[in-house]
């Protein structure tokens, strides 16, 4: 689908037809990682996998931060019709929360996967500081060296063809977008408080072997939503779409099967 997007209009890669459901993706990636669970979803909805501002095609954002990758969705979501879906992972799950709060009359449902609703801590502050002098005095590739480890399970680790299709997805992403993202994630307000406002349905996925965003967490976000529930995928790291695309895609099909209609689903937030 085209969208107008900082002047220009931008090409957001869709597939499939029904409902809408836009992915949005997390750090240091873009919407290749949806690829699997896309492919699945679309046999049933009109699927989304955008890459964020300052990747692919995207221009960067005028205004740099979550709410300025949330204005990027929210043009998306301004050309689709009511009742539509959406889901984040990680970075793109904070993204999905600064839209939420902005209550858009046509989203109706809201997963959030493999992501948290709090701010960084201090340390996490110090950290994401750090990765960003990394980026931009070692390069993109000691960025992808860092956080395989972290994004993958153990399993998955152990896959060549996992390991090697992640690794080219983060050093396609230009340095700039990455210190962009972690200045981002770094600065984001904490949407703990948000998720009690809630009032669409929605949904928390976890890999069981998350250790960025653990289980537990997951548990507590959607204990704060009034009506969700969290979906434990089994054997998955934090990239768990990546890891268990048939898994992912089957929690958010039954729940987006469930709750958007072509036309129209829930109120917003």
């Amino acid at each position: 689908m085209k969208v107008g997007w900082s002047g220009s209009t931008v090409e957001a890669r869709e597939l499939g037809s029904g409902p809408a459901v836009v992915l949005l993706h997390g750090y240091p990636l873009d919407g290749a990682m949806w690829s699997g669970v896309a492919r699945l979803l679309s046999e049933s909805f009109r699927v989304i996998k955008p890459d964020l501002p300052g990747r692919g095609d995207t221009p960067a954002p005028a205004a740099p931060g979550i709410e300025g990758y949330a204005d990027f969705v929210e043009a998306i979501l301004a050309e689709l019709p009511s009742g539509a879906g959406l889901a984040g992972f990680s970075m793109g799950g904070y993204v999905a929360l600064a839209v939420a709060k902005r209550r858009p009359p046509n989203l109706a449902a809201l997963a959030l996967v493999d992501t948290k609703a709090a701010a960084d801590t201090d340390a996490g502050r110090r950290g994401r500081d750090e990765s960003i002098a990394v980026a931009r005095e070692k390069g993109v590739e000691a960025i992808a060296d860092a956080m395989l480890p972290k994004l993958l399970s153990a399993a998955a680790l152990a896959n060549r063809d996992t390991v090697e299709r992640v690794r080219r997805i983060m050093l396609r992403q230009p340095k700039d977008t990455i210190a962009a993202d972690l200045a981002a994630m770094r600065d984001r307000p904490d949407s703990t408080s948000f998720l009690s406002e809630i009032r669409m349905p929605a949904r928390v996925i976890v890999g069981a072997e998350d250790a960025i965003a653990p289980p537990e967490e997951g548990r507590a976000m959607a204990d704060a939503i009034a009506g969700a529930d969290c979906i434990v995928i089994p054997g998955a790291g934090h990239l768990a779409p990546v890891e268990r695309p048939r898994a992912v895609a089957t929690s958010l099909q039954e729940f987006f099967a469930r709750t958007l209609s072509a036309g129209g689903a829930a109120g917003p937030a």
